[in-house]
């Protein structure tokens, strides 16, 4: 895997089941060649490693070719910032990993010779930038300072749940419409003299009315397309925390003397550490 600690960090991790195991909390190289070997996935409040040689980096996150129940169910290792060997090891076995072979026993003298010769180099050298006043130091004459450093990952946690749902409402609605209908009226003209007579006889006349009605007609039409989605929303936030660092600074010999502690000239003065 060519990808970056710092891309993983925070990816999603979804194992070969489809399920989303958890979050990418931390990230572990290998000791030889520096490429990321191992990621602890957060899980809620559990923490457990799965391995990226066989792993994808997707657009959704990381791709393990393992299923949940596998990787929940590994060594729960504590591996701080640095994973030994023997871990390394532990986990190999627990997924099918190839474990390195043991060195022979001609390649093992043949590397204690060669770290024996280079650790006697060194030394050789460190003697010869070495001050004479500090040949004879021990390690209780040294005092060593430590400070905490902060590390920053990301957990993906659901925040809420939005759902669409689709009623059905029934609206009144009213529209006008132009129509007629007959109706019937006697006209009545006078005839002239000269107009033909007819005999007495009973006649009969009948028209026909008609009126016009409207016709109700209702037709399902699409209007627009609705449905939900997340939009993802970046921004930067500034987190608090306290490191803590130590000090080291010279006292001189009256705050000793003060503090009930006798001053021994024969310990070695360097200021300069």
């Amino acid at each position: 895997m060519t990808t970056q600690a710092e891309e993983l960090l925070g990816a999603q991790v979804t194992g070969a089941d489809g399920k989303v195991v958890g979050t990418v909390e931390q990230v572990f190289r290998d000791d030889v060649d520096g490429t990321p070997a191992w990621a602890r996935v957060r899980s809620g409040k559990t923490g457990r490693f799965v391995p990226l040689g066989s792993s994808q980096v997707t657009r959704d996150g990381l791709s393990v070719p393992y299923d949940t129940q596998k990787i929940m169910g590994g060594p729960n290792i504590d591996a701080g910032q640095h994973m030994s060997a023997a871990q390394a090891e532990e986990l190999s076995r627990y997924y099918g990993l190839t474990v390195p072979m043991q060195q022979t026993q001609g390649q093992q003298t043949q590397g204690q010779e060669t770290q024996a010769e280079q650790a006697q180099g060194q030394q050789t050298q460190q003697m010869q930038q070495t001050p004479q006043s500090q040949e004879n130091l021990t390690d209780e004459e040294w005092l060593v300072r430590q400070e905490e450093r902060l590390q920053v990952g990301k957990e993906m946690l659901e925040t809420g749940r939005i759902r669409l749902h689709r009623y059905v409402d029934v609206e009144p609605v009213e529209q006008a419409v132009h129509i007629f209908h007959e109706e019937y009226d006697i006209e009545r003209m006078p005839v002239n003299a000269d107009e033909r007579t007819h005999d007495f006889a009973e006649a009969e006349q009948e028209i026909i009315l008609h009126e016009e009605r409207a016709v109700l007609r209702k037709e399902l039409v699409p209007v627009e397309r609705v449905r939900l989605i997340a939009r993802r929303v970046e921004e930067d936030k500034a987190y608090r925390d306290e490191l803590r660092r130590e000090r080291i600074e010279i006292e001189p010999e009256q705050q000793l003397a003060q503090s009930g502690i006798q001053s021994d000239s024969s310990i070695r003065k360097n200021p300069g550490r």
